[in-house]
């Protein structure tokens, strides 16, 4: 019984690390991404989100296999990390 509980504590503390490792991976990605957005000026990062937006919305018009919640979770996701861009866009111009 002893080694049960042990084997499910590691198992459970295994999980975490890779939940945490992913989470940063995520996390490193969105910051990558906003910087790259950044790098593009605005006028080409919002046409970049605009195309990104599109080729999501166009591959799952294609694609019978999808649902619309995964489609609604990544265009949120997207959203998100074109708000942090435009954020950060902002604060740079309001301290400069």
């Amino acid at each position: 019984m002893k080694q049960l509980v042990i084997d499910i504590l590691m198992k459970l503390a295994k999980m975490d690390v890779d939940a945490k490792e992913l989470t940063a991976q995520v996390e490193a990605q969105s910051l990558l991404i906003a910087a790259l957005m950044l790098t593009a000026g605005k006028d080409n990062s919002q046409s970049i989100g605009e195309n990104v937006q599109n080729a999501i919305v166009t591959a799952s018009r294609s694609q019978g296999g999808f649902l619309q919640t995964d489609v609604d979770l990544l265009l949120t996701h997207v959203n998100r990390l074109l708000a942090v861009t435009r954020y950060v866009d902002e604060m740079s111009e309001a301290s400069d």
